[in-house]
């Protein structure tokens, strides 16, 4: 899928895709740069749209590591069944659904690309809910966004929340590291 043609979709489906363009090489660095590529991990990605954080990731993770995605757009589902990799798995269901795939305490990083400011308060609360339940307690839910809104969301539901800033992705995004400070 070309620029264009993520363009198209996205501004089709704009509420679910939350962005105009693929996240930049360095706004993915900056997201998925302190995930560890030397040790298995399950990894889950939240909102992959066509699949750039996706390809990026399976191309940094340990041979050995799994990656659930989470899309709920078809065109962008059918894009992601095109990666033939064995790690990857397609779940074509919201991220309000993670508990019925992953047990509690059974992953390590949640990768969300999800525009949260567009979803609706009880939902997004649903997902964040869930999120907490399936980390493991030195887990990491790694989140970008276009502004800051959803900061106090964040810092109400994780003990350590980070941020950090980037220009170089269009538009320019904030990228939140939380974590539940368990050890």
């Amino acid at each position: 899928m070309n620029n264009w043609t993520f363009f198209r979709e996205a501004i089709k489906n704009f509420r679910s895709t939350g962005a105009i363009a693929r996240a930049s090489p360095a706004l993915v660095q900056r997201l998925i740069g302190s995930i560890p590529a030397s040790t298995p991990l399950r990894i889950v990605e939240l909102g992959p749209g066509e699949g750039c954080i996706t390809r990026a990731l399976l191309d940094r993770l340990h041979p050995k590591s799994e990656l659930a995605v989470f899309e709920i757009n078809p065109a962008f589902v059918g894009r992601l069944r095109t990666i033939r990799d064995p790690r990857l798995v397609v779940n074509p269901v919201g991220a309000d659904r993670l508990a019925e795939h992953f047990a509690p305490g059974s992953v390590d990083f949640i990768v969300s690309s999800l525009p949260l400011s567009m979803i609706e308060q009880p939902v997004k609360e649903e997902i964040i809910r869930q999120s907490q339940r399936i980390l493991r307690p030195r887990g990491r839910f790694l989140q970008y966004q276009y502004a800051l809104q959803d900061y106090g969301l964040l810092k109400d539901n994780f003990t350590d929340v980070s941020v950090s800033f980037t220009l170089k992705n269009l538009p320019p995004a904030f990228v939140y590291s939380c974590s539940l400070g368990m050890l």
